[in-house]
Formats: C-alpha cells, sequence, structure tokens
C-alpha cells in the first residue's frame, strides 16, 4: 500500500488530533494520532491490516503476536488473513491465573513478528520483546501502522530487531495538508516540535 493510501485509511478514520497531549513517555506534544479508532471505520481498518499483513506475510513468520492493547485487533486481523496463528503480548506477566506475559499458544523457536500500532521512542515495546524472549519465541522484526521518528527504530535496531513502518508521521502530516485538512501552519507546529524531539 502506498503512502498515500495509508494516509487515505488513517484520515477515514480521522487519527490525527492536534492540542497539547502527553504521550506515554511523559513528553508533551502538538500532535496526537489516535489509531485506536481505526477499528470503528471498517474500510480504513480493512486497508491498514492487508498492508500490515503483507509485511508479515514478506519476512515468513510462522505467527502473529499483537502488543497490548492497540496492538491486539491489528494482530487479530492481519494474522485471519494470513492464515496465521495469533497471540498477544502483555506490558507485563498477569498476577493471577496462569501469571503469563503471552496469551494464547506459540510453539517454542516460532519466528514471530510483533504488530502495534505506533512507535514513538520505541522503550514501550521492550517490555514486550522480553515477554516474548522469555516465551522462548524469535522476534527479529515489529511491524507498526505509524512511526512518530522519534528514536523508535534506532532503539530497536540496538535490541537487535528491526522496525517496519507503513508510513511516517512526517507523511502523514503531508498528506492531510497535501487534503487540506489541516493548513500548513499546523503541519509547521508539529514539524517544528519534531525537529526538536527527534
Amino acid at each position: 500500500m502506498s503512502i498515500q493510501q495509508t494516509a487515505q485509511a488513517l484520515r477515514e478514520a480521522r487519527v490525527l488530533q492536534f492540542g497539547e497531549f502527553t504521550l506515554r513517555s511523559g513528553a508533551v506534544s502538538p500532535v496526537y494520532v489516535d489509531l485506536r479508532r481505526l477499528p470503528s471505520f471498517p474500510s480504513a481498518m480493512d486497508a491498514a491490516t492487508d498492508a500490515l499483513a503483507d509485511i508479515a506475510a514478506s519476512l515468513s513468520v510462522d505467527a502473529v503476536v499483537g502488543a497490548e492493547t492497540a496492538g491486539i485487533p491489528l494482530a487479530a486481523v492481519a494474522a485471519h488473513k494470513l492464515r496465521l496463528p495469533m497471540a498477544y503480548v502483555r506490558k507485563a506477566p498477569k498476577e493471577y491465573g496462569s501469571r503469563s506475559q503471552v496469551e494464547g499458544f506459540l510453539e517454542k523457536g516460532a519466528r514471530c513478528v510483533l504488530i502495534d500500532d505506533l512507535i514513538t521512542q520505541g522503550t514501550s515495546k521492550f517490555a514486550f520483546l522480553d515477554g516474548l524472549d522469555a516465551a522462548g519465541v524469535r522476534v527479529e522484526h515489529a511491524v507498526v501502522i505509524l512511526d512518530r521518528e522519534q528514536g523508535g527504530a534506532e532503539a530497536l535496531r540496538q535490541r537487535g530487531r528491526t522496525l517496519h513502518a507503513l508510513i511516517t508521521l512526517r507523511q502523514l502530516i503531508k498528506e492531510y495538508v497535501r487534503a487540506g485538512e489541516i493548513s500548513a501552519e499546523k503541519a509547521d507546529e508539529a514539524e517544528a516540535y519534531l525537529d526538536a524531539n527527534g
């Protein structure tokens, strides 16, 4: 799927918001991308998960793993399209029942791809990767819809993993401007933030 097609799907789901938002990392951003809206827009969800499935298929994996929580519906739909097993990984092991961090069944040594909605600095993915390592599966690739380009790809690279993203935040903002949905001034504000926090 092209950058333009990805942006069109995300615009349909109205994922881009401007204001003052505190990110999981604690940083304050003038732009927020709410990809949890995607499942509420079936055609946009279908297009995005087609693209995620295409990347996963190119990596020759045995299973698809969704990151809690936004990655779970994305991984479930992509895995179904590929007819591959799907599991999900929590941020931390649950404190009751089986006390597991990985839910579902994965063969030891299975080659898995981690799917999530987006990546910022990448550190939030470490708990997922550690949980999958502990489960005895191989995860060399993470796939996200959007890369905020704030160090996530490099953080994963330092952990021996490769990031694949359908679109970057800068690309998405440019497509919103091209479609006349945001002003150049709003785009410049977001670009300045990314330049200062990249």
